[in-house]
């Protein structure tokens, strides 16, 4: 028998000039390597009402200015290298270049590791298996990001609670499945964006960790989703997953963990999400709904400390699948609660995540594809030339502001491929 390596080398060799229409998987009787590659570029218009009534640039977050006429983007740009050794042991290496036309301040485009990860799985028998990973990877608990994957969005932009505590580090994971339910917790080092502040007391101070659990259930094997999608693009069949989770990041340090208050007060900020989620599926129709709420805590070292942040974001979507030949076209909607500060009724521009916490506050961002605290739809329809690995999607969002004349309304043409 053929050193495996070697044996692996080679096919990689031949595998690097084969015609790159058709996937590479590379074998041997010990390992198995298969790379992927997945893109999604994007046109984008926008048009926007700032809080006094005047004109808003979303693509800059700027009041009184303008958007460009047509914004041009890539969204996600990642190459995937998934591997197993033997029966038991599986993982992936991923590098990320999402938004790699957006240069940096010196120069540079955001090209990083994204995954790295192991996981040693054990075969129960009956249907049953476990797992334990390591390694930089998502947690489960957020049903919208990290048990489901972007490549099976039914819209161009992911919904608020998606975003909001969805970290992504080194740590360890459990995962427990079973033919009706699974289980899975995860620890990871605390992921503070700006990395521990050393400045004042904060030096002598520890981080904390990000640690939680998820639940997730049906009452037949027959209807468990094994593989969650927000579209199951018309494919035969039926799904209904009830799901619990909850999250916390805590003790991350910064240099004003307090931002509400007048001066910077160094010290730390907690987050603690909790959530409940179903995702229906009957054939062409893919539903979703989640409700999810979490608070933001602040400990200053010295002087008083500000109240609580409490956050909730409902979301209710669904689509339905319809064959046209041999590729099927699917009509979308989504509709969006967003309160980011349960206890205001908050004014602010489309861009204005998180005013009650400021800029420092990493794992309460919704990101720039959904608006602020206010209420937003999402209207669209998908064309999947080859399902989920060759799409194309169009979508209209209308964003209101929770108190005062922010508005938004956002076009946003997308293609993706994934292979």
């Amino acid at each position: 028998m053929k050193h495996p390596v070697k044996t692996l080398a080679a096919l990689a060799i031949l595998g690097a000039v084969a015609p790159s229409t058709y996937a590479v998987s590379i074998k041997d009787d010990v390992v198995s390597l298969t790379p992927g590659v997945r893109l999604q570029t994007r046109a984008q218009m926008n048009d926007a009402t700032s809080t006094t009534g005047g004109d808003y640039r979303i693509q800059s977050g700027t009041p009184g200015a303008t958007d460009d006429a047509v914004d041009f983007m890539i969204r996600r740009a990642r190459v995937y290298m998934n591997f197993k050794y033997g029966t038991n042991w599986k993982g992936q290496l991923a590098i990320n270049a999402d938004n790699v036309d957006n240069v940096s301040s010196n120069g540079t485009r955001p090209i990083n590791l994204r995954y790295a990860w192991l996981e040693r799985g054990f075969d129960m028998g009956d249907g049953m298996s476990h797992g334990i990973t390591f390694g930089l990877n998502k947690p489960y608990q957020n049903p919208s990001d990290a048990a489901m994957s972007s490549s099976r969005e039914f819209l161009p932009n992911n919904n608020a609670a998606g975003t909001y505590l969805a970290p992504r580090g080194v740590g360890a994971g459990y995962r427990f499945y079973h033919p009706v339910f699974l289980i899975a917790a995860d620890l990871q080092n605390n992921t503070n964006t700006a990395q521990k502040d050393t400045s004042t007391t904060n030096a002598t101070e520890e981080e904390g960790f990000y640690y939680g659990i998820r639940a997730e259930f049906s009452f037949s094997p027959d209807w468990f989703i094994k593989k969650r999608a927000e579209s199951f693009v018309g494919k035969e069949g039926q799904g209904l997953n009830i799901g619990v989770s909850y999250g916390t990041n805590q003790d991350m340090r910064m240099a004003d963990a307090d931002p509400i208050t007048a001066g910077a007060q160094q010290g730390a900020q907690n987050l603690t999400a909790y959530g409940v989620d179903v995702m229906f599926w009957l054939n062409g129709l893919s539903a979703y709904a989640e409700y999810r709420t979490g608070t933001t805590e602040f400990e200053a070292n010295a002087g008083a400390t500000a109240a609580d942040v409490d956050s909730e974001f409902i979301v209710l979507q669904a689509g339905y699948a319809f064959p046209v030949g041999d590729e099927v076209l699917e009509p979308v909607l989504r509709y969006q609660i967003i309160d980011e500060n349960t206890d205001a009724d908050e004014t602010v521009n489309y861009n204005d995540n998180n005013v009650a916490l400021g800029a420092n506050a990493a794992y309460g961002s919704t990101g720039n594809d959904s608006g602020g605290s206010g209420t937003q739809i999402d209207i669209g329809v998908n064309y999947y030339l080859n399902g989920h690995d060759n799409k194309l999607q169009l979508a209209v969002s209308l964003w209101e502001s929770e108190e005062g004349s922010g508005d938004a309304t956002i076009i946003r043409l997308q293609h993706h491929i994934n292979f």
